[in-house]
């Protein structure tokens, strides 16, 4: 049976683990969410099954946060939401073996409640698009709420190897593109 509850401290090792195993690949991901949470910053969503991590999904709060900055961007949201708080998906995960089962609906859905509760008004997703044109967390990112922003960006990920980190479909010289989504909570 599949459990569900709220990220601590004590899970962000295994939680980094997960990360660099299946989505971007480098050392530089624990250092980064140590420093999130050490900021007070990092939140989340975990779905555990006999005492193991099987899917989570992650957050930032209170700022606005690309895995490769796009300052643009940035600007233009900063623009958009105006005084509303702002909450940054960090990261969605499910393990290979437990997809296409709910989970990452599930664990989109209570990060949505749980964002709200911290005074979210805005949420940004940023789902990966892989070179097939296809969008893995798109379905689960529906549960975010209703879309007031989004745009498609080809080659999102291009620079990621000068930040340290690999993408784990094209390698160090990623050509994947990120559809961006503001959800209004």
């Amino acid at each position: 049976m599949i459990e569900y509850m709220d990220t601590t401290s004590e899970d962000y090792d295994e939680i980094a683990d997960l990360a660099e195993k299946y989505l971007t690949h480098g050392s530089a991901i624990k250092e980064e969410i140590h420093r999130k949470d050490a900021e007070g910053r990092y939140f989340g969503v975990k779905a555990v099954e006999d005492g193991e991590i099987v899917g989570f999904y992650t957050y930032v709060d209170d700022i606005i946060e690309f895995t490769v900055p796009h300052p643009e961007l940035e600007q233009r949201i900063a623009e958009l939401a105006g005084d509303e708080k702002i909450i940054t998906g960090d990261a969605i995960f499910i393990s290979p073996n437990h997809q296409r089962r709910g989970i990452g609906m599930e664990v989109s859905r209570r990060v949505s409640e749980h964002a709200r509760r911290r005074g979210g008004k805005l949420f940004i997703t940023e789902a990966w698009v892989h070179p097939d044109g296809s969008i893995p967390s798109r379905k689960a990112f529906l549960c975010n709420g209703e879309v007031v922003f989004e745009e498609t960006i080809p080659m999102f990920y291009q620079g990621l190897d000068q930040l340290g980190l690999e993408c784990p479909i094209c390698g160090k010289n990623c050509v994947c593109g990120a559809q961006i989504q503001v959800h209004r909570l």
